[in-house]
């Protein structure tokens, strides 16, 4: 699949490690950054997603959110895909059948104006988002309470990460991507409601807080087909309460 990033925004929350390692599948772990775990809502529309093999006409222009743990699988580090949220039901249905993302259908509101993207996402199941991005005011420099020092270092951290991983009883899969350079800046987001990582069912109130806003644009991305590979035996398995 390929498509380009026209707007993207990665806002992202330092959590409880402990909250993390639970929600995580079979030999992956939480990615730690100054004792804390992290996980990036990614904010993007999307231009012309579509296979690889099809030309541009055919692509679907839509909105998605996905919910990505930084996680390590072995001694390669990744992203674990916790939920994603599209406005394209048949993007909605197509996610679900190839992918590991975890899809729901949601309906979304934005429009940029006046230096500001407005980004508004109801779910139907504790995961709305309220959004006011100050595209405007871009900077190089970290917010003060961030657990980062520099953006170069945030950014090897939480942005330079090229595979998707999760797991079952019998397998450990595995999609990687292809993508051009993110050449980020640091925005302010002015509403800042995330439900879903503030007394979810998976987040407690209290076990994220939010530690930067990344905004990148006209970014090209291209995912490979799934790999699988057999995960270690192990005949205690038990399937992680949820």
């Amino acid at each position: 699949m390929k498509t380009v990033f026209r707007n993207c925004f990665l806002v992202n929350f330092a959590v409880d490690p402990e909250i993390m390692r639970r929600l995580l599948p079979l030999e992956i772990s939480p990615d730690l950054h100054a004792d804390k775990a992290f996980l990036s809502v990614v904010i993007a529309d999307m231009e012309k997603m579509r296979p690889a093999f099809l030309p541009r006409a055919f692509g679907i222009t839509y909105n998605q959110v996905v919910y990505r743990a930084i996680v390590r699988c072995g001694t390669e580090r990744g992203v674990h895909f916790l939920r994603s949220d599209a406005d394209n039901r048949w993007m909605s249905i197509a996610g679900n059948l190839l992918t590991f993302f975890h899809f729901n259908l949601s309906h979304v509101k934005q429009k940029q104006e006046d230096g500001r993207y407005y980004f508004d996402l109801e779910s139907g199941d504790h995961a709305d988002i309220q959004a006011t991005f100050d595209v405007a005011h871009q900077s190089q420099d970290m917010p003060s309470a961030s657990r980062f020092r520099s953006i170069a270092e945030a950014q090897s951290f939480l942005v330079e990460l090229y595979a998707a991983f999760t797991s079952d009883a019998r397998h450990i899969s595995t999609v990687r991507i292809k993508r051009g350079a993110w050449k980020i800046t640091i925005v302010e987001d002015l509403r800042g409601v995330y439900e879903f990582m503030d007394g979810s069912a998976l987040f407690p109130s209290g076990s994220a807080q939010l530690d930067s806003v990344f905004y990148v644009s006209n970014v090209s991305y291209y995912w490979f087909r799934l790999e699988k590979r057999p995960r270690t035996p192990d005949t205690s398995f038990q399937p992680k309460p949820r």
